[in-house]
């Protein structure tokens, strides 16, 4: 079943893309040194790929400040290559997450939402 969702997926993608649009693209915030955390994100990394949707990691040391995880944030809300943004949780106890969850506007839970969602 899980092989049919990905075909089914990835041929969404490609329609997507043959229409002209510009191919999904999925920025992940990976903050911190978490072992399953790390996993988690190189599994949506290879799950993307599988049905063509291009990713990209941005790692971050756990002690990166508040400020410079808005900067990021507000970049990638700009740039157009973008379509969904995911950031990692956990993060570090000292990140206040909604401040600065608050400020994607591409969409954090990409991986709920469905290639027609990407308009």
């Amino acid at each position: 079943m899980a092989k049919q969702i990905q075909k089914e997926i990835q041929h969404g993608v490609d329609s997507w893309v043959s229409l002209g649009n510009r191919r999904p693209h999925l920025s992940i915030i990976l903050v911190g040194d978490n072992p399953a955390s790390h996993t988690y994100v190189r599994r949506k990394i290879k799950a993307a790929a599988a049905v063509g949707i291009c990713s990209e990691i941005i790692l971050k040391p756990k002690d990166v400040s508040q400020e410079e995880l808005l900067d990021i944030t507000d970049q990638l809300n700009v740039d157009p290559r973008v379509s969904g943004i995911l950031v990692q949780l956990p993060l570090p106890e000292y990140l206040m997450q909604t401040a600065w969850l608050n400020e994607s506007q591409a969409g954090i839970k990409i991986s709920r939402r469905h290639i027609n969602s990407l308009r």
